[in-house]
């Protein structure tokens, strides 16, 4: 792993490729144990998944869980999705990396700590992991998107996405598409107040449940205005992808005969930053989230 030049590019572009990093046999045993995953799953867990709407409890209340989230372009019915579930799923959440096994392995495994340690990070929390499907004729698109919309630390911003390939990311079959350097202007800023950037958060109500707020401020006019020039970051099967959190990234739709399965976490920088307490994402009380040194 050449991580002078991962660290360097993650520091002027937002986002790096740490190539070659996890072995085809590391790959396929994440794909498997997802699959034996999904045959766990029943007809009253079938929920669709979109980024930008807000959250019903089923996924507010995933933080702690392994829940299931179907495509919303995945049609057929309830009793078919279950029976396809692993070619139906847009994404699997959001506790993986708790359970033993090759998703907790990945995530706090000495070459990932010695990437972590690359890129300045000393001590880190992970509040959540994903499987993420992108499905062959119809993986739906993300929209273009900053993960400090949805992540939030205090007293600045920290958090880091880790997206690992688990298959070849191609521009046909939905890559990481992406700003260089667009992370650069917000110098890890809060978005709280400013309102004109994206923001989520999570509101109680008055019956005591919780549900999100999803503020558009001016985002979609900045996109369409966007001077700036869209990059497709494809890379290989075991490639690893650092995602800054302010960096402007999306994928779009899969068209092609091939799935795009990939496994992603998100972790923060907890020596110098806390979770914010209106994160959509909360641990029940009494929990907390996986946290280790780099060391």
């Amino acid at each position: 792993m050449n991580l002078k030049q991962v660290s360097e590019d993650f520091e002027k572009n937002g986002l790096a490729v740490v190539k070659g990093f996890a072995s085809a046999e590391e790959c396929e045993a994440m794909r498997d144990e997802m699959k034996k995953i999904c045959e766990g799953l029943k007809a009253d867990e079938i929920h669709c998944f979109e980024t930008e709407s807000d959250r019903n409890d089923y996924f507010t209340e995933s933080g702690d869980k392994i829940r299931f989230f179907f495509d919303p372009d995945a049609k057929a019915s309830k009793d078919e999705l279950v029976k396809s579930a692993f070619t139906s799923l847009n994404k699997v959440g959001h506790a993986l990396h708790t359970h033993p096994g090759v998703f907790h392995e990945i995530v706090t495994a000495p070459k990932t700590k010695e990437v972590l340690r690359a890129i300045n990070l000393k001590k880190v929390c992970v509040p959540q992991s994903m499987f993420i499907f992108k499905q062959a004729k119809f993986g739906s698109a993300v929209p273009p998107h900053q993960d400090s919309t949805f992540l939030h630390t205090s007293p600045t911003q920290t958090v880091v996405g880790l997206w690992l390939a688990l298959e070849d990311a191609t521009e046909d079959n939905g890559c990481l598409w992406f700003i260089p350097g667009s992370h650069k202007p917000y110098k890890n800023e809060s978005k709280r107040e400013k309102l004109d950037h994206a923001f989520m958060n999570r509101v109680p109500t008055s019956d005591g449940s919780v549900r999100t707020e999803y503020r558009l401020g001016t985002s979609k006019e900045y996109y369409e205005s966007c001077d700036f020039t869209w990059i497709p970051a494809q890379v290989k099967k075991g490639d690893l992808v650092l995602i800054h959190d302010m960096v402007h990234h999306k994928s779009l739709p899969n068209h092609s005969n091939k799935s795009r399965n990939i496994y992603a976490w998100h972790l923060f920088e907890s020596s110098e930053a806390t979770w914010d307490s209106d994160n959509w994402l909360q641990y029940p009380e009494g929990k907390s989230f996986m946290e280790f040194s780099t060391e």
